[in-house]
């Protein structure tokens, strides 16, 4: 297991595969135990998450030495399962250098040194650190993005303490168009399954993507921060409806069962195997008033008018790395810029195709300033046509266990 292990950190770290579709795609194709998953999946995401606090750790004991990204890796995995799990570590250490000993044996030696050594050595201290850097090591966020949130935010490591904290909690939105709440809720209590409800969406610590639940179509995946733009859109049964920017397709298949499956909803996407996947869900879900669309949403055009839009724009994706740990290393303020740059050409081209009197919801799954706010100011200078309703923002909380979000209604007057 190890060196999958390792083998799918160099995918994350050197080859930019996205961490979820990764670990997903492994455990489909690899006969791991119960516990061998848990781990795998546990060790994964804990050095994603503390990939620039480990490499601090350990750069004492690689200092001028050139580590090829299979090596660092391997170091990574050895420091976390070291600092952070109640294992036994020399069995762990040995699992390593037996794994890398198959890649490069005189390289092993060098492994199993530096991390004997760092199992018997104090943790490296980060009190010669300093604002900015000291945030950055500690919670694992490229310092560029420190720098970038301080300019928006005063509290701004309580800010990194929530943006980077995983919640051990499973989200599942009940699916109406198939299972009545009522229904699911007591089978759920007759299966002794602990949960907590909040509007449609179950909170539970188990993970019921295995259950026949989720395989029937009955519960979605889907964070309670992430149903709430559809909840301000608020679609009726017969509305003609927009998504402007569908895919997976959850927030999709949620207007649907708003919707009790009456109406129509046109749901783009700029490329075509993410509109095979948001097809696959509403086939899966029981939704049949979807139809897609291969777009640009910045530049597509209607013969139709909408009554409601929905408008989940690309964004930095800052206020979903507690579960999305990659994204961090991903950003830097040029793209953010780049980013808002597009989001805005999209909500500016889609608002066009808004019925008098409809309402238009723009929403991120970000927190930063430019993404934000500042694009609803911008667009109402340039829209006068258009008022703002209720705007909220959601800062990403571990206690309440929801991510960072931003929505916004937009009313053609």
């Amino acid at each position: 297991m190890y060196r999958i292990l390792v083998d799918t950190l160099v995918k994350i770290f050197n080859e930019d595969a996205y961490i979820n579709n990764t670990i997903s795609n492994v455990i489909n194709n690899n006969k791991f135990t119960p516990y061998e998953k848990k781990i795998f999946t546990k060790v994964v995401y804990g050095v994603v998450e503390n990939k620039l606090l480990l490499d601090y750790y350990l750069q004492p004991y690689t200092k001028g030495k050139r580590v090829k990204p299979f090596m660092r890796n391997v170091l990574r995995v050895g420091a976390y399962v070291i600092t952070f799990l109640n294992t036994a570590n020399h069995f762990i250490v040995k699992e390593l250098v037996d794994v890398f000993k198959k890649v490069d044996f005189n390289g092993s030696k060098f492994v199993n040194g530096v991390l004997r050594n760092y199992e018997r050595t104090p943790i490296r201290s980060l009190n010669g650190l300093k604002g900015n850097e000291y945030l950055s090591i500690k919670y694992s966020v490229p310092v560029e993005i420190v720098e970038y949130l301080r300019n928006d935010y005063k509290d701004i490591e309580e800010l990194l303490k929530n943006l980077c904290t995983n919640s051990e909690t499973n989200t599942y939105r009940i699916n109406s168009i198939l299972v009545k709440q009522e229904e699911l809720l007591k089978e759920l209590d007759n299966n002794n399954i602990n949960y907590n409800l909040i509007d449609d969406v179950i909170f539970t610590k188990e993970s019921l993507i295995d259950s026949k639940y989720f395989k029937e179509g009955l519960i979605i995946p889907q964070d309670y921060s992430s149903t709430i733009p559809a909840r301000y859109l608020d679609p009726k049964p017969n509305d003609i409806v927009l998504d402007a920017c569908s895919a997976p397709g959850s927030k999709t298949i949620q207007l649907a069962g708003m919707m009790d499956n009456k109406g129509s909803i046109t749901a783009l996407d700029l490329y075509e195997h993410k509109i095979k996947l948001i097809n696959d869900n509403a086939n899966k879900f029981g939704v049949s008033i979807i139809n897609t669309k291969v777009a640009d949403s910045s530049k597509v055009s209607f013969d139709i008018m909408f009554d409601k839009i929905l408008c989940d724009v690309p964004c930095s994706g800052l206020g979903v790395i507690g579960h999305k740990p990659d994204l961090k290393y991903r950003m830097t303020k040029e793209k953010i810029i780049e980013i808002s740059l597009l989001s805005y050409s999209i909500l500016d081209n889609i608002s066009k195709y808004l019925k008098q009197g409809g309402k238009l919801v723009y929403s991120t799954c970000t927190i930063t300033k430019i993404e934000n706010e500042l694009q609803i100011e911008k667009f109402l200078k340039n829209h006068p046509d258009f008022e703002k309703g209720k705007m909220e923002l959601i800062l990403p909380n571990n206690e309440n266990q929801q991510d960072g979000f931003f929505i916004c209604e937009l009313i053609k007057k």
